[in-house]
């Protein structure tokens, strides 16, 4: 459902959004006690699948049920003049659709509805008894609402504080788990209401998607085109983000700075983004602004609607104040649990890569490697790679196993190497007699230097250090795909 409607034919109702779901559930209730079909009426229809009335449904048999959603949506449709071309008889292809089927959700929940399987399995739902209705609702005309004219929706603000809070931790915990869209838009969410004043009076606040579609394009950009976290355990399927920023960057070696990346492949990136996953319920391209308020409850996922409402046509979030303040005020934290369960999410997918959580929070800076160089260079005199004298204005300090995927500065992973070297290996691997040669150096040096010693330790399991920079150097190359590069 759209923050404006759209879904009714205002011309034959004036009915204004924020009644509307009202007599969607109203409606609901007297379809289900007044105009279902019977279970005999159900068995003698030679279209349906085979039903036989008995055992604990007999005492039912005179009484409304439903056999399928798209009979009580058609139904509900023509009471409340619905516009056809927003029926749809699944409910991922039209918004009026999802609308009955939320109300439906919440009904069941409260046990209002129940269901049972008939013998042959096939599904009947009814409404208890006590909660009939035995009187059609009218609906009551409400202030006219043209979208053409309105500036904005108007945004309902009764949530309270605790509903917000308890919502948004619902949604990081236990909210939709297919992809890590939600952990992006909650992130981006955060951000904006950290960077936004707020202001006496506003009805809501205004989050654009293309502002969403940038945010998301720089968060799995660096997940995807500098560190290669894996998103899903589906090699063929990739999310629509991922596809959107392979098809704009294709396999070149990215920088490791966002703002150093190319400005028309992000721009051709957010433009797909923008449509593939921030685009239309209708079209079923809006992949998580609609779905990110859904909490399951039960075997249902409700639409609890707290944080804001939306409009898919004008491309907008309408960020309720007392949302926009709670986000605001608790920040820090709330951002520190937004990328802990995003990391937690991800460590099932990538068990073995280092420093998940650092890396989603990533912002594109690199440390000094200045005291590196000078702690090496009273014991090596030689680059690691071609062996040749150092010159002190040429001396590099290169990350053995790629900074874009080991993410530290960590002396047992770090080498001196000439400048030739270092621009040649780049963000590459080495031949493993390298990997031979980092250990030997390790093992001799581990009890001179400080700081190297300290890192190795750091470094230590149950089954060594050796052991532990072996199996780097394997996953990073065969699970994640670093290249191989010939050296010198």
């Amino acid at each position: 459902m759209t923050a404006t409607g759209g879904y009714y034919d205002r011309d034959k109702t004036g009915c204004s959004p924020e009644n509307f779901r009202k007599y969607v559930s109203e409606f609901l209730r007297y379809a289900m006690s007044q105009a279902g079909r019977t279970i005999p009426q159900l068995v003698q229809d030679r279209s349906r699948i085979s039903l036989v009335p008995g055992g604990s449904q007999s005492r039912y048999g005179n009484m409304a049920v439903w056999y399928n959603r798209t009979d009580l949506v058609k139904y509900l449709a023509e009471e409340l003049k619905v516009n056809k071309k927003y029926v749809g008889s699944q409910r991922i292809s039209a918004d009026f659709y999802n609308i009955v089927d939320q109300e439906l959700a919440k009904l069941r929940n409260k046990e209002i509805i129940v269901d049972w399987n008939l013998p042959g399995r096939a599904g009947v739902f009814r409404l208890q008894e006590q909660y009939h209705l035995k009187k059609k609702p009218a609906v009551t005309l409400g202030a006219r609402y043209d979208s053409q004219t309105s500036a904005q929706p108007k945004i309902s603000d009764s949530s309270t504080e605790d509903e917000i809070r308890n919502t948004f931790v619902a949604i990081i915990a236990r909210g939709s788990e297919n992809n890590t869209y939600k952990f992006a838009l909650a992130r981006a969410l955060l951000e904006y209401c950290k960077n936004v004043e707020p202001k006496t009076g506003a009805e809501s606040y205004e989050v654009p998607y293309d502002y969403l579609a940038g945010k998301f394009l720089e968060y799995y950009w660096y997940q995807d085109c500098v560190f290669r976290i894996k998103q899903d355990f589906y090699t063929k399927r990739m999310p629509n983000v991922i596809t959107a920023i392979r098809d704009a960057f294709g396999n070149d070696r990215q920088p490791a700075n966002f703002g150093q990346a190319d400005v028309t492949k992000k721009m051709r990136a957010k433009k797909d983004i923008l449509k593939s996953v921030f685009g239309h319920a209708r079209s079923k391209t809006s992949r998580v602004v609609p779905k990110f308020q859904k909490i399951r409850e039960g075997r249902y996922a409700v639409d609890k609607n707290v944080l804001y409402g939306y409009d898919d046509d004008k491309q907008m979030i309408y960020l309720k104040p007392v949302a926009f303040e709670f986000l605001k005020r608790n920040n820090r934290i709330l951002s520190m649990a937004v990328l802990s369960e995003w990391a937690k999410f991800l460590e099932k997918i990538n068990g073995s890569l280092p420093r998940l959580i650092a890396k989603i929070e990533h912002e594109g800076r690199r440390g000094s490697l200045a005291t590196f160089r000078k702690m090496y260079c009273p014991h090596v005199d030689h680059c690691f790679y071609c062996c040749n004298k150092l010159e002190w204005d040429h001396t590099h300090v290169d990350h053995f196993l790629p900074w874009s995927y080991i993410f530290e500065d960590e002396a047992w992973n770090l080498v001196l190497a000439c400048q030739d070297c270092n621009h040649k290996k780049s963000d590459l691997l080495p031949q493993s007699e390298f990997q031979d040669n980092l250990i030997r150096r390790n093992q001799k040096y581990q009890e001179i230097i400080p700081e190297l010693n300290r890192s190795l330790e750091l470094l230590t399991t149950e089954r060594g250090w050796v052991k532990e920079i072996e199996n780097h150097y394997n996953v990073c190359r065969d699970e994640y795909g670093f290249g191989c590069i010939t050296m010198p």
